[in-house]
């Protein structure tokens, strides 16, 4: 497995700004990572309180509290990593909606 600096220098000619999309990504996988720990212990703990409450018993505690938990992971993740696909996006100055259409720089004949 490639370190994440050698990675960052083999695309670094034809990708300028891969370095800090790299950077982006891996706060979001450990946001995401951060978010399921958190839902899953509130979730837990919230059914703990509440067990008299709740229609089934403590062992579906466990069971819940991962489907809340894996489902605040996915929605953070991805808008997370939406949200650096969409910097990095901008950064290599490809379709965004933060550069409109008459600004963006025109392709070369080389390029088409």
């Amino acid at each position: 497995m490639n370190n994440n600096n050698d990675v960052i220098k083999q695309y670094k000619e034809a990708f300028p700004a891969f370095g800090g999309y790299m950077e982006c990504m891996s706060r979001t996988l450990m946001t995401g990572l951060a978010s399921f720990s958190l839902a899953f212990g509130f979730s837990y703990i919230t059914q703990h309180l509440a067990e008299k409450q709740l229609p089934y018993s403590r062992k579906g505690h466990i069971i819940v509290s991962s489907l809340v938990a894996c489902a605040v992971a996915y929605q953070v993740t991805s808008v997370r990593a939406k949200s650096c696909q969409d910097g990095w996006m901008a950064a290599e100055d490809k379709h965004t909606y933060l550069n409109p259409i008459s600004e963006r720089p025109k392709p070369s004949e080389d390029e088409k």
